[in-house]
């Protein structure tokens, strides 16, 4: 039965049929959930989608902005309020969330630069441990947002929401399990550091061999120690060393493959690798859209 909340929620999944059975109840209060599922993902997250009354829509993955900015376009409700399939929202959510839109949507008749956006707290958590530091502290993200004054940009990762209008902080925090098991670690290491290389030579970046050397220890340091990453006991230590090695991996591939050549075709007749036999089946917080980085995204590179 559908919410009543005028909120169409955003969400991008794959391979993330346990993380939607979770979530999904949980948004019950909104008139209108849309989920664009990547076409490589398995047909069980479809079917766990569908089962619980969302708009189902498939499209291949080419970058999270441009995946979400389709997934904007599909929503029908005047509100959008994006979450990933890794995220979790308070028991009181829908309560502030109403009387944020009702707010708003009050202050709207007589001033045209009402609030449009609300940001919400995000908590990280890695291994199943919140992460107090190692620069994650004190981090708000935008996801309620009108429909109409709402566009995404391009990004094929860290990809953001652009509103027209006010933005306002919503008393209200976000769960983020993106790394609930050491799998999903392993996983999102390479496809990350691939698309953060992309994203860098969009802009026309470029990586010498000092990069590849001095970069990752710095981002080692500058989170474990300038960002108290220490503080996080051995959670942080293990994440901050994921984060610098993410950044090696990232730059190595600027500096062997500027121009970003495509992977050149199997000859005729030749059969794809198998997949590896070592891992673990999916769990919840694993499946949310191909790996997906601490909070979205990696430490910035």
């Amino acid at each position: 039965m559908p919410g009543t909340l005028p909120i169409s929620v955003l969400l991008l999944a794959r391979d993330a049929d346990r993380d939607l059975a979770e979530l999904l109840p949980a948004l019950a209060f909104a008139r209108d959930v849309v989920v664009v599922v990547d076409t490589a993902s398995d047909p069980a997250t479809r079917a766990e989608a569908e089962r619980h009354g969302a708009r189902v829509f498939e499209r291949p993955l080419d970058g999270f902005g441009a995946q979400r900015a389709f997934a904007l376009a599909r929503c029908r409700e005047p509100w959008v309020l994006w979450i990933d399939t890794d995220e979790r929202l308070p028991a009181d959510a829908a309560a502030v969330l109403g009387a944020a839109i009702a707010a708003a949507d009050g202050a709207s008749a007589t001033d045209a630069n009402a609030v449009a956006g609300y940001t919400l707290a995000r908590h990280g958590f890695f291994l199943g441990r919140r992460i107090r530091f190692c620069g994650w502290r004190g981090e708000r993200v935008l996801r309620l947002f009108r429909r109409e004054r709402a566009r995404f940009d391009d990004a094929p990762v860290h990809e953001a929401v652009h509103v027209s209008g006010g933005i306002a902080a919503l008393p209200v925090s976000l769960a983020h399990h993106s790394y609930a098991h050491w799998f999903d670690c392993r996983d999102k290491l390479v496809p990350y550091a691939r698309a953060g290389a992309e994203a860098a030579r969009r802009r026309g970046r470029r990586a010498s061999a000092l990069d590849v050397v001095a970069r990752p220890p710095l981002r080692f340091l500058r989170m474990y120690v300038l960002q108290l990453g220490v503080l996080d006991g051995g959670h942080g230590a293990v994440l901050c060393a994921l984060a610098a090695a993410q950044v090696f991996l990232k730059y190595a591939e600027l500096w062997a493959d500027p121009a970003g050549a495509p992977p050149k075709a199997s000859p005729p007749g030749s059969r794809p690798p198998a997949p590896p036999h070592d891992k673990a089946p999916p769990a919840p917080g694993s499946g949310s859209m191909p790996p997906a980085p601490p909070h979205d995204t990696a430490p910035p590179a």
